[in-house]
């Protein structure tokens, strides 16, 4: 009886938006600049993105720094993700992502946002090892 009411609780949309975050609180310390990175990234992607969208008053071309910014920041989250059940696998992706954003997108967005994806997956690797 219990496993049909867990089935059909239903949750506000504000629980369902916080439990993630909540999640991220009981977290390893050392996913949270995976998490940062990636994040950033890809929000800084789509805020450039946008930004360049109302300076030409018109749907333009995204540049090819942005789209990398976009896709190794959504990496980086990935990584996160595949980090909660097996954080040498994570790590791997969280890291292959962080130089990719560092050397492809350089500037400081991406030099930054890599670092950290870099940063917090040596500090996985060397946790879990």
């Amino acid at each position: 009886m219990k496993a049909t009411m867990a089935a059909t609780e239903t949750r506000s949309m504000s629980e369902r938006f916080a439990s993630p975050w909540r999640d991220l609180g009981r977290a390893p310390t050392y996913q949270v600049p995976v998490v940062l990175g990636g994040f950033i990234a890809a929000l800084a992607g789509i805020v450039t993105y946008a930004l360049d969208i109302a300076n030409a008053s018109q749907v333009v071309v995204a540049s090819a720094g942005v789209i990398y910014l976009i896709i190794f920041g959504a990496m980086g989250l990935i990584g996160y993700s595949v980090s909660k059940r097996n954080a040498q696998n994570g790590s791997t992706v969280a890291a292959i992502a962080g130089i990719a954003l560092a050397t492809l997108v350089g500037g400081t967005t991406g030099l930054f946002t890599g670092l950290l994806l870099l940063a917090g997956a040596v500090w996985g690797l060397a946790t879990n090892s």
